[in-house]
């Protein structure tokens, strides 16, 4: 085993700079849990709170900005794999591995990067680093949009259910125009 019983130890990550709390701090002004387990008051809450998934879903494609900017340049871009922006068509951003020959994406390209020899074994920490902050701001992208998305379709819902409150309640108040 290696000193202190962690595997890897001696490897130091040394070129990537993972987000910190200070990177978020922006972003935690307007989300928080709590306010989703709340009794909304209509349709205007709703679209309130499918407007701050929208600026969090920017924020969060601005701090994956930060992470592609640390490996655009070397030693990363001698890499036969590289980190890019994948936009689906559901309007996400994501953060995927891409193979640069081949163009295969995905996480396993990734693994074969890290298994092969040819990878200097210095990159090997920042290497792991940059897959777990790929795998935490997908995530935290993917919760978010589908938060917003919700809540959008909530939105429309409530609206459709008070335009057909209103209609019914115009009915009671002019029965005359009504028949």
């Amino acid at each position: 085993m290696l000193p202190h019983n962690r595997p890897g130890h001696e490897l130091q990550q040394t070129l990537i700079r993972p987000l910190q709390q200070t990177a978020y701090q922006g972003l935690q002004q307007s989300a928080s849990l709590k306010g989703l387990l709340r009794p909304f008051k209509g349709k205007g809450e709703m679209d309130q709170l499918a407007q701050q998934c929208q600026a969090l879903e920017v924020g969060l494609k601005a701090l994956a900005q930060e992470v592609l900017a640390q490996v655009r340049y070397h030693p990363f871009s001698l890499l036969p794999v590289r980190l890019i922006e994948q936009n689906t068509q559901a309007g996400t951003t994501f953060l995927r591995w891409q193979h640069i020959q081949s163009r295969r994406m995905g996480v396993g390209i990734w693994a074969e990067m890290l298994q092969q020899p040819k990878t200097p074994s210095n990159l090997l920490q920042d290497l792991l680093a940059l897959e777990q902050q790929r795998i935490i701001l997908n995530m935290q992208m993917s919760l978010i949009h589908s938060i917003g998305k919700q809540a959008t379709e909530c939105a429309e819902k409530m609206g459709q259910a008070e335009a057909t409150y209103l209609v019914r309640l115009q009915q009671i108040t002019n029965p005359s125009q009504h028949n």
